[in-house]
Protein backbone atom coordinates (compact mmCIF):
# COMPACT_ATOMS: atom_id res chain seq x y z
CA UNK A 1 0.00 0.00 0.00
CA UNK A 2 1.35 3.62 -0.78
CA UNK A 3 1.16 6.30 1.07
CA UNK A 4 -1.48 7.97 -0.89
CA UNK A 5 -5.34 8.11 0.38
CA UNK A 6 -7.57 6.03 -0.99
CA UNK A 7 -10.60 6.68 -3.39
CA UNK A 8 -13.63 6.96 -0.97
CA UNK A 9 -14.89 3.62 -2.32
CA UNK A 10 -11.65 2.14 -1.75
CA UNK A 11 -11.69 3.54 1.60
CA UNK A 12 -15.21 2.54 2.21
CA UNK A 13 -14.52 -1.52 1.16
CA UNK A 14 -11.59 -1.27 3.53
CA UNK A 15 -11.54 -3.04 6.98
CA UNK A 16 -11.26 -1.31 9.87
CA UNK A 17 -7.60 -2.44 10.63
CA UNK A 18 -7.01 -1.54 6.84
CA UNK A 19 -8.23 1.95 7.50
CA UNK A 20 -6.38 2.18 10.58
CA UNK A 21 -2.70 0.87 8.86
CA UNK A 22 -4.01 3.27 6.19
CA UNK A 23 -3.65 5.98 8.75
CA UNK A 24 -0.90 5.10 10.16
CA UNK A 25 1.52 4.94 7.21
CA UNK A 26 0.11 8.12 5.79
CA UNK A 27 1.09 9.76 9.46
CA UNK A 28 4.21 8.32 9.69
CA UNK A 29 5.20 9.58 6.09
CA UNK A 30 4.15 13.02 7.07
CA UNK A 31 5.62 12.67 10.27
CA UNK A 32 8.92 11.91 8.17
CA UNK A 33 8.63 14.85 5.73
CA UNK A 34 8.09 17.15 8.39
CA UNK A 35 11.35 16.16 10.48
CA UNK A 36 13.26 16.14 7.15
CA UNK A 37 11.92 19.69 6.15
CA UNK A 38 12.73 20.72 9.94
CA UNK A 39 16.05 20.02 9.95
CA UNK A 40 16.50 21.70 6.25
CA UNK A 41 14.86 24.92 7.54
CA UNK A 42 16.99 24.31 11.17
CA UNK A 43 20.60 25.20 9.22
CA UNK A 44 18.35 28.14 7.04
CA UNK A 45 17.10 29.56 10.33
CA UNK A 46 20.55 29.45 12.04
CA UNK A 47 22.26 31.27 9.00
CA UNK A 48 19.30 34.01 9.17
CA UNK A 49 20.24 34.26 13.27
CA UNK A 50 23.88 34.69 12.47
CA UNK A 51 23.78 37.47 9.43
CA UNK A 52 21.00 39.69 11.76
CA UNK A 53 24.03 39.59 14.83
CA UNK A 54 26.27 41.35 11.63
CA UNK A 55 23.55 43.04 10.53
CA UNK A 56 23.02 44.57 14.30
CA UNK A 57 26.60 45.48 14.44
CA UNK A 58 26.70 47.44 11.13
CA UNK A 59 24.03 48.93 11.84
CA UNK A 60 25.30 50.22 14.99
CA UNK A 61 28.76 50.92 14.02
CA UNK A 62 27.35 52.92 11.14
CA UNK A 63 25.10 54.58 13.44
CA UNK A 64 28.21 55.63 15.69
CA UNK A 65 30.13 56.84 13.22
CA UNK A 66 27.55 59.00 11.76
CA UNK A 67 26.88 60.46 14.72
CA UNK A 68 30.26 61.56 15.35
CA UNK A 69 30.24 62.86 11.80
CA UNK A 70 27.47 64.91 12.54
CA UNK A 71 28.39 66.71 15.74
CA UNK A 72 31.81 67.40 13.90
CA UNK A 73 30.70 68.76 10.65
CA UNK A 74 27.97 70.89 12.97
CA UNK A 75 31.02 72.18 14.90
CA UNK A 76 32.55 73.29 11.89
CA UNK A 77 29.83 74.78 9.93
Amino acid sequence: MSNEIQSWEEWNGLTEDQRDYSLYTILKALTQKLSEQDEKYQIRFRKLEKRKALNTVESLTGGIIGGILAILGKGQG
